[in-house]
């Protein structure tokens, strides 16, 4: 009985066996390859730096045949330069071929004539540091008088310099013609070096005149000559920018308080210019020097201390002030 058990389970073994290779042969059949390749890794394929630069030099030989490509030695292709691209290239080229020591750089011209009018002359114990930022009102000298030139050119450019010189050339126009204004306007004094240097006790028309600005620092020359142009320009009649009745200005970061009196006409650069009044009178006009204070005990003669003296003292009038 066991022998036939035996028997029974080594068939039965056998056959799952049998059934399972016959399954894995068909199914080799089925795919085209033999069953051991069911297990065998996949083979990759090697390519040796021989072949791979053979590929890549095919690649760029098709790439140049198609256009695509360029060699390192092709030539650049042509650009169309403008007019002004052909100069520079032409001047660039010109000074590639031409020695460094033959090259000659012209001196910087400035585009102003030269002066002909000599500025004052530089006082350097008169210079002052600077204080601060912003405007500081300036301390006037109204005791020494500094020279007034002759020349009203001279006097117009220093004008035009010391109150100007930042500004635009209708700005420095602008200030000469306030000067010549109030020359020709019978209230100031007829001189144009006495309307640039007029003052009085208390101030000076033109600041510069008394601050101490003349001989400060260094003139800068070309702002001196282009100062002496215009003014040269205005004297000789240039077209005015201002009404005839424009004889007041000042800065835009001060106040006075006659601008309030004045007809307000315009504003060039820094400056605000004012024309005729809107009531009262124009500052500055129609006032004379101040007349010189006389020192020690003055003495007036008084008819009723001599008449009173006389009485007193029995003597007669006439002899009571001996």
């Amino acid at each position: 009985m066991r022998h036939t058990a035996s028997i029974i389970i080594t068939t039965a073994v056998g056959g799952t066996l049998w059934f399972g290779a016959a399954a894995v042969r068909d199914a080799s059949a089925e795919a085209g390859r033999p069953p051991q390749a069911l297990y065998a890794p996949a083979k990759v394929a090697v390519v040796s730096d021989a072949d791979r630069r053979a590929e890549l030099n095919a690649r760029l030989q098709t790439m140049l045949q198609d256009g695509t490509g360029a060699r390192l030695a092709d030539p650049k292709p042509q650009t169309v330069h403008t007019p002004r691209r052909q100069a520079v290239a032409r001047r660039s080229a010109e000074a590639v071929r031409t020695p460094r020591a033959a090259v000659v750089r012209p001196a910087p011209s400035s585009s102003e004539p030269t002066a002909t009018i000599a500025p004052p002359a530089y006082d350097p114990s008169r210079a002052r540091p600077t204080v601060g930022r912003g405007y500081t009102a300036p301390k006037l000298d109204l005791t020494s008088m500094p020279a007034v030139p002759t020349d009203p050119v001279e006097c117009l450019t220093q004008a035009i310099y010391y109150e100007a010189r930042n500004e635009s050339e209708d700005g420095q126009a602008a200030v000469a013609e306030v000067v010549l204004n109030r020359a020709d306007s019978g209230r100031y004094p007829g001189d144009i070096c006495a309307v640039v240097y007029q003052r009085n006790s208390r101030t000076c028309q033109f600041t510069f005149t008394c601050d101490g600005s003349i001989g400060r620092y260094p003139v800068n020359m070309t702002a001196w000559a282009r100062a002496e142009r215009v003014a040269r320009e205005v004297y000789s009649g240039k077209p005015a920018l201002l009404p005839r009745s424009s004889v007041n200005y000042h800065a835009n970061y001060v106040r006075p308080t006659w601008s309030s009196r004045l007809e307000r006409v315009r504003r060039i650069g820094a400056h605000i210019f004012y024309g005729a009044p809107l009531r009262g009178s124009t500052p500055g006009a129609n006032e004379a020097p101040a007349a010189p204070r006389q020192r020690g005990l003055m003495f007036v003669k008084n008819d009723a201390f001599e008449r009173a003296y006389a009485m007193l003292s029995g003597k007669p009038a006439e002899d009571a002030g001996s």
